[in-house]
């Protein structure tokens, strides 16, 4: 016979009562209990099934390429530190001073909006919606202000022209 508290006859951990599983029952059988009478079993199944299916989805996913962005054609970006690509470019290209070429030379999402009196013009034209607009309860204050901005600056502009 089994030792004191060895758990039973044969001294197997099923047996030991302090064996106890946070999902209930013994903790040995990993079912599911506590559910409504006829439900257990029906809860059981469903978890089975489910373990199966995912073991099968897992077996049939494909193993990640040896080399990540395999067959994307990019180049390899640099660090800060890598040796430069364009020795013969002088480090101040895109700056208007030194040599090299100037900001033309940049991309042009990298230029500031040179259109600035264009661009008051409109919002001087957009300005008396706008400002109906923060008089509103549900407006919120970071648009009060960028109208309030709007309207300190745009004293002096003409918007028709």
């Amino acid at each position: 016979m089994g030792g004191q508290g060895s758990g039973g006859a044969n001294g197997g951990p099923q047996y030991n009562p302090a064996n106890v599983s946070g999902t209930g029952g013994a903790g040995q059988s990993g079912n599911y209990t506590g559910f409504a009478y006829g439900q257990n079993q029906e809860v059981n199944n469903q978890r089975v099934e489910g373990n199966q299916a995912m073991a099968s989805a897992q077996a049939a996913t494909p193993s990640a390429p040896q080399e990540p962005y395999q067959g994307i054609n990019m180049p390899q970006l640099g660090t800060l530190l890598d040796p430069t690509t364009r020795p013969d470019e002088p480090i101040t290209a895109g700056v208007d001073f030194g040599p090299g070429p100037g900001r033309e030379a940049l991309p042009k999402n990298l230029i500031n909006n040179t259109r600035i009196d264009e661009n008051a013009k409109i919002a001087a034209q957009y300005l008396p919606d706008l400002a109906f607009a923060a008089k509103s309860p549900d407006a919120p204050d970071s648009f009060k202000r960028f109208v309030n901005y709007l309207i300190e600056n745009a004293q002096g502009i003409n918007p028709n022209g």
